[in-house]
């Protein structure tokens, strides 16, 4: 991503399944088939992006599976 794309991305904290804080950049946020989806990428690590997902009041990741089906919604531009 561009220096000035970084500067205006907004920036989240989350908390990893170790407890530990991390930061990252929050590229996009959409809907597929009525769930939200999170595209995310580790401020440490720019190699590092994730797809989360709302669930049970927290962000998930997502199996391989959804993770293609969400990615292929997202390229043909069928989000919301």
């Amino acid at each position: 991503m561009p220096a000035d794309e970084q500067e205006g991305a907004e920036e989240v904290s989350l908390i990893d399944e170790a407890g530990r804080e991390r930061k990252f950049r929050m590229h996009d946020a959409f809907e597929v088939e009525g769930r939200t989806y999170y595209l995310v990428e580790s401020f440490d690590d720019p190699d590092e992006v994730l797809l989360l997902r709302e669930g049970s009041g927290r962000l998930e990741t997502v199996e391989q599976e959804e993770f293609e089906r969400v990615i292929k919604a997202l390229d043909d531009d069928e989000v919301e």
